[in-house]
Parts: structure tokens; C-alpha cells; sequence
């Protein structure tokens, strides 16, 4: 019987978890109390959880809430509440280097030049809104959701900031249903990397909440492209806060980087302190001003050929060419040659030479090719190889020109993919000039 009884007794107690009484006895001390001997194992878990938050809490200074931090209000509609924080430039101010003004001076055609978008043609940046969002993660995915949502529009003299914040998920539905209010307003979108990112993930969330996004079909301007062809060549980082040190002169001072924002929010819902979360609200604030201010910018150098820098000289004319301002792009790549760089020599002459093919003056783009090839262009070679086989009937020439730029690409074709795929249509070109040298030499020999 004594044996049975002892059995029963073990019965009754909870399984042994590796570990959880080392931890109760660092939480709750060497004797935890003999009536919780036979506590069912949920029941000690969530003790641990409170005893180690309300320690957590003793340790931390006391969080610190919201609207004593971020100047805003909370609103409430019909799907919920949200916090809403409205802010505002006028448009005498410049940000950085660039003064916001100009907004009323460019013209609605430059941003269908910047973008070679016909689409784009006659978008009226003051019509815009720009748009950005704070998310809980940076990858996206269906677990993804935008906590804050900026938006900025220029409204007479000033530009306006409106920031739309989830103080929790399940104010999201309010949040929603407010910035698609917002949204209605407006008939053309500008971003940065927002097809991408932003209007998916945004097209996304409403969906879910059985709604439909806006401006999902609107006009939209993404600024990522236009600005990498603009700047890239020149900048090793096209990200927006580097354009704005690069190219306005701006220097954000105790900003929050990009990838530790999802961690705060996280933070935030769990311990509701507002520090770290206040310098979310300033970096979204800056980023919406800054895409406005860019957008200006970028307008401005298609506009008034601002480039100096002989690479941006020449990525301008690039884009004036995709815009088929085809006088102005030449323009650009003449004056990038004579500024003396070898960086775009070769390419400068290549687009010339390109532009002389098609204007049908075929000599003049012959001597360009040639020049090309000698600054080192593979391309240069390969063009002048084909006006000789094709137009001069010159073999002879075509061969040599084939030889030189199999001279080029022969040493970096084996660690280099692109120089061995121009190295192998060289070597087809050569076989093939070989056997029409040696078919014509037969046939001169008959005659």
C-alpha cells in the first residue's frame, strides 16, 4: 500500500522541465512557497513571466507616453482610432541646399524626360502626393504591416506633412480608412522605390481589411530609377538619405537607420515608452520632405542641365536621350568630352557615334567608332567592324577592327562574363570574315 501511495504522489506532481527550477529559484529565491508544490506547469510559467517584467520595469526608467513626446492627436472614426501628427514647411524654407519653392516654376513635361515614361507626361508635382511608409519589416511579406504611413502634398505656400500611426495592431482598420480619405484628394503618386515596396505592401493591407488602395492605378513617379540614372555613376550610394548629404548638402543628426525601425515598433507595443519611437516620427518627416525636395532637384537638372561632374554630364545626357531630346542629349555628351575625363570618353563618343548612325551620316560615325575603340571601348571596335563588312565592303578593315577589340576583351574574358561573351562574338566575326576573304580570294584567282 505504502508503495502505491508513493506512486500516486509522483503522479500528481508536474513533469520536470530541464531548467525551470533552476529559474524559479533565481526568481522567486532558494524556498519558494511549499503550496506551490503542485501548481500545474502553466500556472508556474506565467508567474516567471510577470516576476521577471515587473523586475524588468524596476530596472528600466519609467516609459514615457506618446503625446508627451510626439505632438499629435487621436482620432477616431468609424473603423476605430489612430494617432495622427500633421506638420508643415513653407515653400520659402530650403531643405538643405535645395530651395522648395521651385515647385512652382517646373514644368509638368520634365518628369515624363526624367522617367521616359509617356504616362508621366504632364505630371504636376504640386497635384502630387509623396508618400512613405514604416513598416514591421523591411523584406515584406503577408506578416508585414505599415505602422506609419507619411504622406506630404503642397497645399498654396507650404508643403504638408500628415503622419498616420498604428499605436497597435488592431487600430490598423482606422488608420485605413482615414488615409484613403487622404488618398481620394489626390490623382498622381511620387515614391522612392515605391512600386516595389510601398504600394504592394500598401495594396496588401487594404486588402485584408477589405478595402481597395487609392491610387493603386494613379499616375506614379518613382524617383529610385530616375535618380540612379541621374547620380549613380558618380555616387557609390543612391539610398535617399545619401542623396541628401551627396547632393543637398543635408546631415541628419541622431537619425534612427532604416533597419532598427521594426525593432522599436516591436518595443514600443510591448513596453509602450516613446523614445526611441519619436525619432521614428523625425525620420519619416524627413524622408517625405526629402523626396519632395529631390523630386524638385532632379527636375531642375533635367531643366536647366545643371551637371558638372563630367559622369553626371553624361548621365544627363543619357536621360535627355531615353526622353528623346535627342539635340539636348547630344549636347551633354559633346560637353562631357570636352571636360577632358577618360571615365566617359569612350562612352560619350559611343552615343555620339550611335546618334551620327542614325542621323544617316555614316562616315562621321565610323570616325567616332574608331575613336571609341581607341579609349578603350570593346563596342567601339564592333560597331566599326560592321559598318566596314556591311556598308564599306572593306574585309580587310572589318578584320582589323576585330582584332583590336579582341585585344580589349581577351584578358579579363576568363573572371569577367560579359568580356567573354564579347570575346566569343568576336572570335564568330573573325571566322566568318576569314572564310568571305578566302571564298573572295578563290574567286579573284578564277577570274
Amino acid at each position: 500500500m505504502t508503495q502505491l501511495h508513493e506512486r500516486l504522489q509522483r503522479l500528481r506532481q508536474p513533469a520536470a522541465v530541464p531548467g525551470l527550477e533552476r529559474l524559479e529559484r533565481e526568481l522567486l529565491g532558494e524556498n519558494p512557497p511549499i503550496s506551490d508544490e503542485y501548481l500545474p506547469l502553466k500556472a508556474r510559467l506565467e508567474r516567471l513571466v510577470a516576476v521577471a517584467a515587473r523586475r524588468e520595469r524596476r530596472r528600466g526608467p519609467a516609459p514615457l507616453p506618446l503625446e508627451e513626446l510626439v505632438d499629435g492627436m487621436r482620432v477616431e472614426n468609424e473603423r476605430g482610432e489612430f494617432f495622427l501628427v500633421e506638420s508643415s514647411v513653407h515653400l520659402e524654407v530650403r531643405h538643405g541646399d535645395v530651395p522648395l519653392s521651385r515647385f512652382h516654376s517646373v514644368a509638368p513635361d520634365t518628369v515624363g524626360v526624367l522617367t521616359a515614361e509617356p504616362e508621366l507626361a504632364g505630371f504636376d508635382l504640386r497635384r502630387a502626393v509623396f508618400l512613405d511608409t514604416e513598416t514591421t519589416g523591411l523584406a515584406g511579406g503577408a506578416g508585414t504591416a505599415a505602422f506609419l504611413i507619411g504622406v506630404g502634398f503642397v497645399d498654396g505656400e507650404r508643403f504638408r506633412v500628415r503622419q498616420y500611426f498604428m499605436r497597435d495592431y488592431h487600430e490598423e482598420g482606422a488608420l485605413l480608412h482615414a488615409l484613403a480619405a487622404e488618398l481620394a484628394g489626390f490623382d498622381r503618386l511620387v515614391t522612392f522605390n515605391g512600386k516595389m515596396f510601398d504600394v504592394p505592401l500598401l495594396d496588401a493591407r487594404f486588402r485584408l481589411n477589405r478595402a481597395r488602395f487609392p491610387l493603386s492605378a494613379a499616375p506614379h513617379f518613382d524617383l529610385l530609377h530616375p535618380a540612379r540614372r541621374l547620380w549613380k555613376a558618380r555616387l557609390e550610394s543612391c539610398r535617399l538619405q545619401s542623396l541628401e548629404a551627396e547632393l543637398m548638402g543635408l546631415r541628419r543628426h541622431a537619425d534612427i537607420a532604416g533597419e532598427e525601425i521594426p525593432h522599436v515598433y516591436f518595443d514600443w507595443v510591448r513596453r509602450r515608452d516613446a523614445r526611441l519611437l519619436a525619432r521614428v516620427f523625425e525620420h519619416n518627416r524627413q524622408d517625405i520632405v526629402s523626396l519632395a525636395a529631390l523630386a524638385v532637384l532632379a527636375c531642375q537638372w533635367v531643366e536647366e542641365s545643371r551637371a558638372e561632374d563630367p559622369r553626371d554630364v553624361f548621365s544627363l545626357g543619357r536621360v535627355l536621350e531615353r526622353g528623346r531630346l535627342y539635340e539636348r542629349s547630344e549636347a551633354e555628351y559633346r560637353r562631357a568630352l570636352a571636360l577632358g575625363s577618360p571615365a566617359v570618353r569612350g562612352p560619350a563618343l559611343l552615343r555620339l557615334g550611335w546618334r551620327a548612325k542614325r542621323a544617316g551620316d555614316h562616315a562621321r560615325a565610323a570616325e567616332l567608332w574608331a575613336q571609341a575603340g581607341e579609349a578603350g571601348e570593346p563596342e567601339g571596335w564592333r560597331e566599326l567592324a560592321m559598318h566596314h563588312e556591311h556598308r564599306s565592303r572593306d574585309l580587310q578593315r572589318a578584320l582589323a577592327a576585330v582584332d583590336r577589340g579582341l585585344r580589349l576583351v581577351e584578358p579579363e574574358a576568363p573572371h569577367d562574363q560579359r568580356a567573354w561573351h564579347q570575346a566569343q562574338a568576336f572570335e564568330r566575326r573573325r571566322l566568318r570574315l576569314h572564310r568571305r576573304l578566302s571564298r573572295s580570294g578563290l574567286r579573284s584567282e578564277r577570274d
